[in-house]
């Protein structure tokens, strides 16, 4: 993602670079965390998981004045079916999950859930074998249209946000 900067006021960024330097390191950090909260929301509306599910798989490195740039790495296997608002039905050996909003719950006929309760398992058919039922995992959720919005969102905000900050820095001095 490459952002270019218009509209800022040079004479002040040549005489005071320290106050850029941390204005740059903050906006850069605070449009990181909207670009991460977007995301979130953007798959929230797609899929049938709650927001902890996905964050727990996010890995942030936040800017640092060496290198200024925030990383966000997704990464996981194929969830279990027990993520996506898993129940058990009436019905002995059936259970329900909804992935997606848009569609209807799906009922999973020889399921059930473990003795713990964290994981839906189903036998396979034809054979008394119980295998996990496994879904799509986290990076899969994320399409291009929801990277593409996230991007447009820290394209639109960076430079009114980075003169805020440059403004509250220069406030300071």
């Amino acid at each position: 993602m490459n952002i270019e900067i218009t509209g800022l006021d040079e004479a002040l960024v040549a005489l005071n670079p320290k106050v850029y330097q941390k204005a740059l390191n903050r906006t850069v950090n605070d449009i990181g965390g909207k670009v991460r909260t977007q995301t979130v929301k953007d798959v929230r509306r797609t899929y049938n998981i709650k927001a902890k599910d996905i964050k727990q798989f996010m890995q942030i490195k936040r800017s640092r004045y060496a290198d200024m740039k925030y990383q966000m790495q997704i990464r996981s296997s194929p969830l279990n079916a027990i993520r996506f608002g898993a129940r058990v039905l009436k019905q002995r050996g059936k259970v329900s999950v909804r992935i997606k909003k848009a569609n209807g719950r799906k009922v999973l006929s020889r399921a059930f859930l473990s003795k713990s309760g964290k994981a839906v398992l189903q036998r396979e058919k034809g054979s008394q074998k119980i295998r996990a039922v496994s879904t799509l995992s986290i990076p899969q959720m994320f399409n291009e249209k929801i990277l593409k919005s996230a991007e447009e969102m820290a394209q639109k905000e960076f430079s009114k946000k980075l003169q805020d900050n440059f403004n509250f820095y220069i406030g300071k001095v």
